[in-house]
């Protein structure tokens, strides 16, 4: 049976993944890749300038968040939430395994996200953090503040 990489999921379609590639000219870089379905198969796709590269899967591994940090944009890669955009709204250990307790967002272009209503908690290792442009960044900063006090407080 041939082994799949954890980014080759029908669901993972056009999410923007921050990834590590290691192979050819790429020497531990962090790059923003998205999965594409290219003739009847799934790849790693990393937009350059004025074209796209196709990535061997073995060269590239998810960036995986810090529980205790990373607030930007993450993407959920296994599960049942695999291929939702989450954001963190705080951490917490359960039988000493740490998990990231997350909002589920919608994504719309040029517009500031909107939170689904969905929230739940997921281990690091099932996320990937996302790309984003700084402009949408400093859009959605304030997005997560009420949620994140709240979670503060309990």
């Amino acid at each position: 049976m041939a082994v799949t990489h954890s980014l080759l999921d029908r669901r993972l379609i056009g999410a923007p993944l921050r990834v590590r590639v290691t192979g050819d000219i790429y020497k531990d870089s962090d790059l923003s890749v998205s999965i594409v379905e290219a003739e009847g198969c799934l790849a790693i796709q990393h937009a350059l300038k004025n074209r796209s590269k196709i990535l061997p899967s073995p060269w590239v591994t998810p960036t995986q968040p810090n529980p205790r940090r990373d607030n930007g944009l993450l993407v959920v890669i296994k599960g049942d939430h695999c291929g939702k955009l989450v954001r963190r709204i705080h951490h917490k250990y359960d039988d000493g395994k740490e998990l990231i307790i997350l909002a589920a967002v919608s994504k719309v272009d040029g517009i500031k996200e909107i939170l689904t209503g969905e929230i739940f908690e997921l281990p690091p290792d099932c996320l990937c953090l996302g790309s984003e442009t700084a402009e949408g960044k400093k859009q959605n900063a304030s997005l997560m503040t009420s949620l994140r006090a709240d979670a503060r407080k309990r």
